[in-house]
């Protein structure tokens, strides 16, 4: 079976020579040299299985196992160590390490015991696919706390409310998560932006919810139909009066300055209100919601990202969001049949989505006036730090290359490097010049 290893070691040789010795045996592999490092992959969700040194610069692995064990319980950690003695010994089978080798080791000892734990990985994998399909919402991020909050509080009440978010953002799950949460469940979700007959629209909606998506495009003549239901849902008695769930991608507070949109109708409907972030500020939730996404789309397999696919989604920029990443998934799920889904497949449909020559060539002579432009006006005025034009031009184009060819390789600098057609040493000389993490 073919495992997420977790590995961590000080020492360069011993997690380079740990590193293919894995990787022979056909596992993938993400390595650090600090516990820190470690412990945030393991809290994130990632690896199988943990292979890691118990000194790592001047502390013992031993203090993070508490916090680790505590985030990933079920978590397998081989210890490997050179410090040989009983403590370590006693230590490991104190945090119930999974298995502890001694350095120096076999390989074959390492890769054994990680075949080994291995067999306890499988039914954990499953188990957390089928949870994540069963929450309602994804994500564990800090910014979609306040939307879990809100949709907790806003659910049972009568509060019209207003969902803000951008394009594919997940404003309709919100909607249906307000509707099924709160006592008008066994009542109609009624989704319309036709208000022309008031009575037939209140008939229909029978004291649930109504849902209307993107409220920022409706006509005045819609507004206005829409403001005078709400007017007289005021009459029916609270137990029977429906409730108003909008959704918008606009800011209606400028609509409402260009005389778009009624301000007497934004204050109806914003009473409670939604902000949903984008993805590219939900920290690690890409890697939960693309895991969830693999498994909603082959329920009866157990198919999985390696480690390097998701950092490549997870590096994205999502222009669409959560709808652009599941619409990908699902992709992916059809075209491939492997069970590992890596990193190259994800970058190969990437690729398809580049503009066409015609297209690139226009953007290319627009971005070449700008650097004419740009360069011009470097030229005519003095640098800071005594800089020459020379290295300020440069700096300029240096670092967002850099950036971008990270993003586009997940983060592995060997296949950055080439993208860049510079040799890795001199990409980790600019890294560090760059102070680029």
């Amino acid at each position: 079976m073919k495992y997420e290893i977790l590995l961590a070691d000080d020492d360069d040789s011993v997690r380079l020579v740990l590193h293919k010795a894995l990787t022979r045996a056909g596992h993938t592999v993400r390595a650090t040299d600090n516990a820190d490092t470690l412990l945030k992959w393991a809290e994130a969700g990632q690896g199988d299985i943990v292979v890691t040194d118990v000194m790592m610069g001047g502390r013992e692995v031993f203090e993070s196992l508490p916090q680790l064990r505590a985030a990933r319980p079920k978590l397998p950690v081989i210890i490997i160590s050179a410090n040989n003695t009983v403590n370590t010994a006693l230590k490991s089978a104190q945090h119930h390490v999974f298995e502890y080798v001694p350095k120096p080791f076999d390989l074959d000892d390492v890769t054994n015991a990680v075949s080994r734990a291995g067999q306890s990985v499988n039914p954990r994998k499953a188990r957390s696919n089928v949870e994540n399909r069963r929450l309602p919402m994804i994500g564990r991020s800090a910014v979609m706390q306040p939307v879990f909050r809100a949709v907790s509080r806003f659910a049972a009440g009568d509060l019209p409310v207003l969902i803000q978010g951008a394009v594919g953002s997940g404003k309709d799950l919100v909607a249906r998560l307000l509707h099924d949460g709160g006592p008008r469940s066994d009542r109609p979700f009624l989704r319309t932006t036709d208000f022309e007959n008031t009575s037939l629209t209140l008939q229909k909606v029978n004291g649930g919810d109504i849902y209307i998506d993107e409220i920022g495009e409706l006509s005045m003549l819609q507004q206005e139909r829409l403001l005078a239901l709400m007017n007289e849902s005021e009459m029916i008695s609270a137990h029977k009066r429906p409730r108003v769930i909008s959704a918008t991608r606009k800011d209606l507070r400028e609509l409402v300055e260009e005389s778009r949109f009624r301000d007497d109708l934004l204050f109806r409907i914003n009473v409670a209100e939604i902000k949903i972030p984008n993805l590219a500020t939900r920290e690690r939730d890409t890697y939960e919601l693309a895991e969830s996404f693999l498994s909603q789309a082959s329920p009866n397999q157990t198919r999985r990202f390696e480690t390097e696919a998701l950092d490549v989604l997870h590096r994205h920029k999502w222009t669409g969001n959560v709808r652009e990443l599941e619409n990908l998934v699902r992709r992916l799920a059809v075209l491939y049949s492997d069970d590992v889904i890596t990193g190259d497949m994800v970058l190969q449909e990437f690729s398809k989505d580049l503009p066409p020559v015609e297209k690139a060539g226009a953007n290319q002579n627009r971005l070449d006036d700008q650097l004419e432009e740009a360069c011009r006006t470097l030229l005519n005025v003095e640098t800071e730090d005594g800089d020459s034009a020379y290295t300020t031009a440069l700096a300029w184009v240096e670092r967002p290359l850099i950036v971008e060819a990270l993003r586009l390789t997940g983060g592995n600098r060997a296949k950055a490097a080439d993208k860049l057609g510079i040799h890795r040493n001199t990409l980790r000389t600019r890294l560090k010049l760059l102070d680029i993490s």
